[in-house]
């Protein structure tokens, strides 16, 4: 009898050691891992525009990957769940995005054309910008920009070449990355993605809820051996024209002092409304821009205990469709100090969001009171609270 209590209890260790492995590989991360991996099956592989054998690759020692199309198609009669695209000659190499760009830094760290787009503007400290031609590991830059900025980027980022080597155990160097973003994902029609071929440590990655949800690996016979394509479906970059990305369309001729403000904006074929269903309204509230109104004009975020009078200014602007704005001024006559002010707003101008009707960003008037304490002398000491007005005239 004790050797049948024994050998139930045994039992019963076991199944609980094997229910806590199970669970433990049940966590987020783990439904990342690619189960097995493809080998492009029942796709065509086509070669500088023709259709190949896969063995083909093998006589072909400078072939390289171009792209990827993950949905059906027919050639030459045959009907294909997708293509996978090579080429040898640069006639037949891909468009790259991006191509002649600056390097970009965000707080002293190199990142790709890609994910300095991705930068929230409404953080950013100063911008800087030099028109000369720069060299960084082998590659050549037409320039470089440095944002320094309040946002953590990096805080809850993996960088690819540990992303490819946490979650699907390969060798970066034996990879090449095909990152699906979220309007790949979302129209079947454009299902190729980008390929990232090189320069892994200049990309970085969020995993889990509205990023990364899927890594998949397929592998390829290439003349120099086994290689790995590896699938990012990456829900967290969208191809759209953010704030972002309209700033950095001409990187070199931005406005690095005043970043978000237009100065000579043709407004006379707008619509410019002065109110909306949804009005302009600052990032993070009217607290956190008089902070950076402060910051920016060096004044202390607390109003001084010493003697100080109180004194106001009333501008109007026009918040832009793109969350840029324009035309600011003052409605009242000009004080010590208001100069300062106005430049300020300017330069701050990148925390604005646009005004909403019918579901659309649209043009919109603002206006609004900034009140602060002046010292005996007539010097700006602080600003202590800002409020808007509706009364557009």
């Amino acid at each position: 009898m004790n050797r049948y209590i024994l050998l139930f209890i045994l039992v019963l260790s076991v199944l609980q050691v094997f229910s806590q492995s199970t669970f433990s590989n049940t966590s987020d991360s783990a439904a990342l891992y690619p189960k097995k991996y493809g080998t492009f099956k029942d796709y065509a592989f086509l070669l500088n525009g023709n259709l190949i054998k896969r063995k083909s690759l093998l006589n072909n020692p400078e072939a390289k990957l171009n792209n990827v199309f993950s949905n059906s198609i027919t050639l030459e009669g045959k009907r294909y769940a997708g293509a996978v695209y090579f080429h040898t000659e640069e006639r037949y190499a891909p468009h790259v995005r991006y191509a002649d760009q600056p390097a970009y830094f965000i707080n002293g760290r190199q990142v790709s054309p890609y994910q300095i787009r991705l930068i929230k503007l409404e953080l950013y400290k100063r911008i800087s910008k030099s028109a000369q031609d720069t060299t960084i590991n082998g590659s050549l830059y037409r320039g470089s920009i440095h944002v320094d900025t309040d946002e953590d980027f990096f805080a809850d980022r993996i960088a690819l070449p540990d992303l490819i080597e946490k979650y699907t155990c390969l060798n970066p160097e034996l990879v090449t990355v095909r990152w699906l973003g979220s309007e790949n994902l979302n129209h079947s029609e454009n299902d190729t993605g980008t390929i990232i071929g090189s320069n892994f440590p200049l990309y970085s990655f969020k995993i889990g809820n509205s990023s990364v949800k899927k890594i998949e690996v397929d592998r390829v016979h290439f003349a120099q051996g086994e290689r790995y394509v590896v699938h990012l479906s990456d829900y967290s970059y969208k191809w759209s024209k953010s704030k972002a990305a309209l700033l950095f369309e001409e990187p070199l001729a931005l406005d690095t002092v005043f970043p978000c403000y237009v100065s000579d904006y043709d407004m006379q074929e707008y619509s410019i409304f002065t109110h909306a269903e949804i009005d302009p309204i600052v990032y993070n509230g009217l607290n956190f821009y008089l902070k950076k109104l402060s910051s920016t004009m060096e004044l202390l975020e607390i109003k001084p205990s010493t003697a100080t009078q109180a004194d106001s200014i009333t501008v109007q602007f026009i918040v832009m469709k793109n969350g840029m704005i324009t035309a600011l001024s003052s409605v009242e006559s000009d004080k010590p100090g208001h100069g300062d002010i106005l430049s300020a707003i300017k330069k701050n101008a990148c925390v604005w969001s646009p005004a909403i009707m019918g579901g659309r960003p649209v043009f919109c008037h603002k206006k609004m009171v900034i009140f602060y304490s002046i010292d005996n002398k007539g010097k700006i000491q602080s600003l202590d609270r800002v409020e808007y007005r509706y009364d557009h005239h």
